[in-house]
């Protein structure tokens, strides 16, 4: 079993993003169903054969059919992990090449969640989580086709599922009162 994150792991990230633990968490739920590895323990992959096609100008239909093409465009052309990362984000995720983030993605699903931070920081959506604004956040994590696949909505409800747990709203209550020390001193 490789390591999930815990809790704690989204506390820092909430801190560290300015949002709110249950943010984080209902992105993760719909992105991958809460699961950066299948039961086998393989990390979890959507491969997108439009990607693969913008890369090859091949027509394809799984990422084995791609990978045996070509690896790099295979992965370039797949989301991954718990937070399903497009490849060819890799560099704003804190990788140097694709490989770097599938093989790190690989052994833990810490290293899904600091690829997402990067993917947040980078692309200026703190506020659309802090805010909660699903249709911006989605819109420019998910693409164009966000409402039509309804990310928007999906996670505003698994948003509203978490922040109902008691567990999370006590880890919610954990993340504001550092803000509020690191804040007044």
């Amino acid at each position: 079993m490789k390591p999930t994150l815990t809790l704690a792991d989204y506390q820092r990230a909430a801190q560290t993003l300015g949002c709110k633990v249950a943010a984080i968490m209902a992105v993760a739920s719909v992105e991958s169903s809460g699961n950066g590895f299948y039961t086998d323990g393989s990390l979890k992959k959507k491969f997108e054969a439009h990607w693969f096609r913008y890369y090859t100008g091949k027509s394809v239909s799984t990422y084995t059919e791609a990978y045996a093409i070509d690896p790099k465009s295979a992965m370039l052309s797949t989301s991954w992990g718990k937070f399903q990362i497009m490849g060819f984000n890799h560099k704003i995720s804190g990788y140097a090449t694709v490989q770097a983030m599938v093989d790190a993605f690989n052994q833990n699903e810490q290293t899904h969640l600091s690829g997402f931070i990067g993917f947040i920081r980078d692309k200026k959506l703190e506020d659309e989580l802090r805010n909660l604004n699903w249709t911006g956040f989605a819109y420019i994590y998910n693409g164009e086709n966000y409402a039509k696949l309804g990310y928007h909505t999906k996670m505003a409800a698994a948003y509203a599922k978490f922040s109902t747990d008691p567990a999370i709203a006590e880890a919610e209550a954990e993340v504001k009162k550092k803000a509020r020390t690191i804040r007044c001193c």
